[in-house]
């Protein structure tokens, strides 16, 4: 019996000290290592998302600039015809004013 008792004994000491040890990549980071990963993935995202916030602000930059150009232009454009159309009157009515002179003279 004895023997049966120390076969026993044997086999359940082999068999617990065998282990499975199984370690993740995960479970070997400290929570430093952790915090400061979570830290760098926040950064990177929240530059990525200023950096396409400050690209649409240029882009409507540049839009409002051009369109102002064009206004611009085309209000120079319209005062330089009304200008002409102005001296064209002047210059009628002071054709008008001179042909009435000579008729009055006649």
């Amino acid at each position: 019996m004895s023997l049966l008792l120390r076969t026993t004994i044997s086999r359940v000491s082999a068999t617990s000290s065998v282990r499975a040890f199984h370690a993740s990549p995960t479970a070997s980071k400290t929570i430093t290592e952790k915090v400061s990963e979570m830290a760098d993935n926040v950064n990177k995202k929240l530059g990525k998302g200023l950096a396409s916030a400050i690209d649409k602000g240029e882009q409507a930059t540049a839009s409002t600039q051009d369109s102002l150009g064009n206004a611009a232009q085309k209000t120079q454009e319209s005062a330089t015809a009304a200008k002409q159309k102005a001296n064209q009157a002047s210059a009628g009515a002071t054709q008008a004013k001179e042909d009435f002179k000579k008729e009055v003279k006649k």
